[in-house]
């Protein structure tokens, strides 16, 4: 058996889009502690099958996200949006646009500058264009239906990198949930604050990144959930010594995965 993230990456595809074919049925899978697994024969089965033709539900949304990197290095705000408005005037969802466009175009900015091919003047460009981009994606036609809960979302204390936060936002608003984004380095007192003001909070997500240090998060969860403890709590990333009811969530499609189970119980 193998994971969403491993499949995807023998099939040569996004995690995303093969999240979708265990949803939709097109691959088998099973749940194994909360997270969806596939075998390796139904993977290879499905490997072999006929590509689907191109259209509606079938476009190169990879091709659109080398070009949207291009946009967001060269500080082309307009012609970013451009790609992205393209992209959903031609049948793409939000949440597509969001995990094969946006969020594979910030970790090649990321891997650019780690390695020395970007200044940082234009990693910091880049990132406030994307985060442009996910404002403006607040004023589209929201997901019809009933209101599904609020989410409160904040990143701890001393952690600044607010952008993983906002395209958590986005998503969580994508599947007809009302997002709280408290933004970057918040204290602990103001998430407690957040959710005791808002109603029907499904869950609160701590949102980090790999150079959070660990005691700040263990901190921030143990005052979270001392004054909060019916609250379920999901952090961003794998981080040994979590509490056993706090919710370990690697990438945005199993943050997503695991909304659903919580909003389901």
């Amino acid at each position: 058996m193998l994971s969403i993230n491993d499949a995807a990456e023998r099939l040569g595809l996004h995690y995303m889009t093969v999240y979708k074919y265990v949803r939709s049925g097109k691959l088998a899978g099973s749940k194994r502690d909360g997270s969806w697994h596939v075998s390796l024969a139904d993977l290879n089965s499905l490997s072999e099958s006929k590509p689907a033709p191109p259209g509606r539900g079938h476009r190169a949304l990879g091709k659109k996200s080398g070009l949207f990197l291009q946009a967001i290095v060269a500080g082309d705000q307009s012609g970013s949006w451009s790609i992205i408005s393209n992209a959903l005037e031609t049948g793409a969802a939000v949440e597509d646009v969001i995990c094969e466009v946006v969020v594979p175009a910030m970790r090649s900015v990321g891997d650019e500058w780690a390695h020395g091919r970007l200044q940082i003047f234009e990693e910091h460009r880049a990132s406030s264009i994307v985060l442009a981009t996910l404002g403006r994606m607040q004023g589209l036609p929201q997901r019809r239906g009933r209101k599904r809960g609020s989410v409160v979302i904040a990143c701890p204390p001393l952690e600044t990198h607010g952008l993983p936060a906002a395209i958590c936002a986005e998503l969580i608003r994508s599947r007809g949930f009302s997002p709280i984004n408290l933004g970057a380095d918040t204290p602990t007192d103001t998430v407690i604050d957040a959710v005791n003001a808002s109603d029907e909070v499904v869950a609160i997500i701590l949102s980090t990144v790999s150079s959070t240090p660990q005691r700040v998060i263990l901190d921030a969860v143990d005052e979270v959930s001392a004054s909060l403890p019916e609250t379920p709590i999901m952090v961003g990333g794998v981080w040994p010594e979590l509490p056993d009811n706090v919710l370990s969530i690697n990438g945005f499609p199993s943050m997503l995965e695991q909304l659903e189970l919580l909003s389901a119980s």
